[in-house]
């Protein structure tokens, strides 16, 4: 049911962004060390070492004693008279030694390690979803990107070149147009990568049929990243992960265990079903059903009277909840409204117009939603890097970023931190790569990243294996009516 559910989707990529060696410097050389020994004192020219000598030398007189005190004690024959301090002499040190010079930085010449790599550029395809055919307005996409790109080549590119991008938009649900981007970056342009926002199996053109590297902002199901051989990267939570985290999260409020679950998936996410319900059935949760989407794509009706029989069935099956993942959530909410049913529905389909644009109603649904802090929570307290995002782009671009706006048109805000996040990913791993960027040291740079700054999200980290980036743990989030969204509970 991929194509009914189409505007869901992408209104859910669209807030998907809501969403050392140690080099202790070696000594010069040991400083000698200052002897411990005291050098034998000499006599004075002219004076005779001899003891006696001092006895020809008048005593001084002392005062006779008073009446009535004692008198004072002879020194014993042979007790010598305490020597008069002599003057404490400098110790003698060793020469200063002068301090190691600091070595010079290592200089390196950059030079055209690529294709699409040129001693003081770096061309990227920065192709992006047009989605205004299904009344979703998402701003100037273009300048968003560009946006980002101008901070970060302001901030000194990668590893001194910059950054030069190609644009290109496509319809979502275009394969033909997506195919089109895909030669004009790769044949005509021959860029040194993908970086943008592409949806579904679309990036698969440039991975398996080019072998071309890619940076994508959007969710990719475990068989686009395994069939992409590891030229892909993506700036979200790994799907499976990002289920787990939902079976966890719900778990810990006491929906799982010992309850009886009917999953649901869309027609994409078939596949997933076995692992989720082994997720499920981990956590201590009875699975009565899984079922997906096979209604024939765009027709809405269709797709909402097979989610109706869906929920009549967990009804006689007598399930406690629905679990229903990545894109099924908007469907499941509404069939559950629909019946007036009283089913509990788990879900991380957390975007506003996936249920607002198809008439649905989360606050008349017991729903669990789950999700990462929103974008304007993250922007409120001033985290993440989302408001410096913002702020770039508005004194850049001249526009305003709708936050903090019920119902925004533009909703502008996903847009531009997804923007933010493309750029950050990229940069983060071509610069680790050094100065000779290939898809080689890309590659390697990638799979030793580890954890850095991604925009609008508290933990990201590559490594080897590991090619989704974003780690934030999921959090319950509540539909707030008066904005018609989904917010943290602080």
């Amino acid at each position: 049911m991929r194509r009914w559910i189409l505007a869901m989707v992408v209104a859910l990529a669209l807030v998907a962004a809501a969403c050392g060696g140690n080099d202790d410097a070696e000594s010069g050389g040991d400083a000698p060390s200052v002897s411990t020994e005291e050098a034998e004192t000499e006599a004075p020219a002219g004076q005779d070492a001899e003891p006696a000598a001092a006895e020809t030398e008048a005593e001084p007189q002392t005062a006779e004693p008073e009446e009535g005190e004692p008198e004072p004690a002879e020194p014993e024959e042979g007790e010598p008279e305490p020597a008069e301090p002599e003057e404490a002499q400098p110790e003698e040190t060793a020469p200063e030694e002068a301090a190691p010079e600091e070595p010079e930085p290592e200089s390196f010449v950059l030079t055209a390690s690529f294709r699409g790599v040129t001693e003081t550029e770096i061309k990227i395809g920065v192709g992006f979803v047009d989605a205004s055919e299904f009344g979703i307005d998402s701003g100037d996409i273009e300048a968003q990107w560009k946006a980002a790109i101008d901070r970060a080549n302001d901030a000194g590119g990668v590893n001194g070149r910059l950054l030069a991008p190609v644009f290109a938009s496509y319809s979502p649900v275009d394969d033909a147009a997506i195919e089109a981007v895909c030669v004009q970056f790769t044949e005509d342009e021959e860029v040194f990568a993908f970086v943008g926002f592409v949806l579904w199996d679309g990036v698969l053109c440039y991975t398996e049929l080019y072998g071309f590297l890619a940076v994508n902002t959007a969710d990719m199901a475990p068989d686009v990243l395994e069939r992409s051989g590891g030229l892909l990267f993506t700036a979200q939570a790994g799907l499976i992960e990002k289920i787990s985290g939902l079976v966890n999260a719900a778990a810990g409020d006491g929906l799982i265990d010992g309850k009886k679950i009917q999953i649901h998936a869309s027609a994409d996410d078939q596949t997933l079903l076995g692992p989720v319900q082994e997720l499920v059935e981990a956590a201590g949760g009875i699975v009565t059903r899984a079922v997906y989407g096979t209604a024939t794509p765009g027709d809405l009706p269709a797709g909402e009277a097979e989610a109706d029989v869906w929920i009549e069935r967990a009804e006689a099956d007598g399930a406690d909840a629905i679990l229903a993942f990545n894109t099924a959530g908007y469907g499941a909410t509404g069939a559950v409204e629909r019946a007036g049913s009283d089913l509990v529905v788990i879900t991380d389909s957390i975007a506003r117009a996936g249920y607002i644009d198809l008439g649905y109603d989360p606050s008349q649904v017991d729903i669990y939603a789950y999700g990462v802090p929103t974008l304007q929570d993250l922007y409120n307290a001033g985290v993440a890097g989302v408001a410096e995002c913002v702020e770039n782009y508005e004194s850049r671009s001249g526009n305003v970023v709708n936050v903090n706006v019920p119902s925004p048109r533009p909703n502008n805000l996903p847009a531009t931190i997804r923007a933010c996040r493309g750029v950050d990913l990229f940069v983060a791993i071509a610069t680790a790569a050094g100065p000779v960027l290939t898809q080689d040291s890309f590659l390697e740079a990638a799979r030793g990243l580890g954890s850095f700054d991604l925009t609008g999200t508290t933990s990201a980290s590559l490594g080897n294996g590991k090619y989704s980036a974003d780690n934030a743990p999921l959090v319950r989030l509540f539909w707030d009516s008066e904005t018609s969204n989904f917010v943290s509970g602080n």
